[in-house]
């Protein structure tokens, strides 16, 4: 009995998180219970191409092989047969006129009506319709929108990062830096913050740099960062700037660095 009551309770569990994950769904298409299973295989190979995009493959996307030996998605995901669908993966190359990109066709196995096919792109919306066993494209209807895209995702946390930069200069130059500011370096072994680009000059795509300025008889102290995208308009748009101001400042500058005379940024 207790057996039979923790499978259904875990059942339960997964029902509510895939229909939390279905912001909004097409209204006149009905979702089977496998159907949100292959929809959220489609979501683990989107943030895994993100994820691989943005490390290992050095600003390319990987094949559902490469996927699989960098430990982002699972065997039977990376054989291309799951949940009684094939799973197709293509990665267009980058050209003079366009950036690289990947579109993903989930099709089921059996060919009939009423199982749907479904597309998903680095754009990250899933689409798809019944399309009796035929793949889905990018001119289907959505099924499921995206959230906040990877770009807007690694400008948050790097304006994150870089407010929390400012914080920790602050607490630093009234401490331990006896008015002076410190490196990345300084405020780490201050134990001031230990995280973000303090971490690792590449942070979320993005690039950071500092300077310091030391105090001397005629100037007071200064500091400041610059991070700019690792791929401009693969990881990043805006270039931001913080000094000892607190100002945050950015611009979308094609990758350039931002300076002290951009437009202040809230958010």
């Amino acid at each position: 009995m207790k057996i039979k009551y923790s499978v259904v309770v875990a059942l339960l569990a997964l029902t509510f998180v895939f229909s939390s994950q279905a912001l909004a769904v097409t209204s006149d298409i009905e979702l089977s219970w496998n159907d949100r299973l292959v929809m959220h295989a489609l979501r683990t190979v989107h943030s895994a191409e993100t994820s691989y995009q943005m490390t290992s493959g050095s600003g390319n996307y990987g094949t559902l092989q490469s996927l699989q030996q960098q430990e982002l998605v699972d065997a039977g995901l990376a054989s291309g047969d799951k949940y009684g669908y094939r799973f197709t993966l293509l990665i267009r190359p980058a050209s003079a006129s366009q950036l690289e990109s990947f579109e993903l066709t989930a099709t089921p196995l059996v060919r009939r009506a009423r199982f749907l096919s479904f597309y998903i792109n680095e754009a990250c919306e899933i689409r798809g319709d019944d399309k009796f066993g035929r793949n889905a494209t990018v001119a289907d209807p959505v099924i499921e929108p995206c959230g906040a895209s990877p770009r807007t995702e690694n400008e948050r946390l790097s304006i994150s990062s870089l407010r929390t930069i400012h914080g920790g200069q602050m607490t630093y130059q009234a401490t331990s830096g006896n008015g002076n500011y410190g490196t990345f370096g300084q405020l780490y072994d201050a134990f001031l913050i230990r995280t973000g680009f303090v971490l690792a000059s590449s942070y979320r795509g993005y690039t950071a740099e500092m300077t310091v300025t030391h105090a001397t008889a005629t100037s007071p102290a200064r500091f400041n960062v610059r991070i700019v995208p690792q791929q401009y308009g693969r990881t990043g748009i805006r270039s931001f700037y913080i000094d000892e101001s607190g100002v945050l400042r950015g611009a979308d500058k094609q990758g350039a660095p931002a300076n002290e005379t951009d437009p202040p940024i809230d958010n």
